[in-house]
């Protein structure tokens, strides 16, 4: 099997192929997370769409490292101009796709929409802390450099949106 940075370079180099490859491997992690970001499925395959687009322009400027990670910081940044336009006010959808923290194939839609509901409580960095470390699966260091803020503080809020996650669903007998 072909690495990322491999198929990156032959994306680079103008293979479709590779490229779409790599949209392949990429593509549901960077709906969730556009999804979770901006709380509505429409509006996160927006941000998808075009934060591929904009990979497929800029995969020449890619240097390593881990391609989730880049292409994750693309559509963090893809949404933050969305937001900029829009000056929306950002609301999680109950009906947003959600992955669960450590729970079975088994959880129903409640599960779901509490946990939804849980994440639309966080503050607003807690929310996107939480969306790129645990939904993305970005490590603190690969937030923190999507989201230009210090390592400390996305583990700060990571660590408190998280707790706080917990704490509302074992009180809603979720967790």
């Amino acid at each position: 099997m072909r690495t990322d940075p491999d198929l990156a370079a032959d994306a680079a180099r103008g293979s479709e192929s590779a490229y779409a490859e790599l949209v392949r491997r990429h593509q549901a992690r960077v709906r969730g997370m556009a999804r979770r970001l901006t709380g509505t499925a429409s509006d996160g395959d927006d941000i998808a769409q075009a934060t591929f687009l904009t990979a497929w322009q800029k995969i020449g400027t890619y240097a390593g490292g881990t391609f989730a990670a880049w292409i994750c910081t693309i559509c963090y940044r893809e949404f933050l101009q969305v937001r900029r336009r829009q000056k929306m006010e950002i609301e999680f959808d109950e009906t947003a796709e959600i992955i669960p923290f450590g729970r079975t194939q088994a959880d129903t839609a409640n599960d779901k929409m509490d946990l939804s509901r849980a994440l639309a409580k966080l503050p607003e960095a807690q929310r996107i802390c939480v969306t790129l470390c645990v939904a993305a699966s970005l490590s603190h260091r690969e937030a923190a450099e999507a989201t230009g803020w210090p390592l400390g503080t996305v583990k700060s809020h990571v660590n408190r949106g998280v707790a706080a996650l917990r704490k509302h669903l074992a009180a809603t007998e979720v967790a």
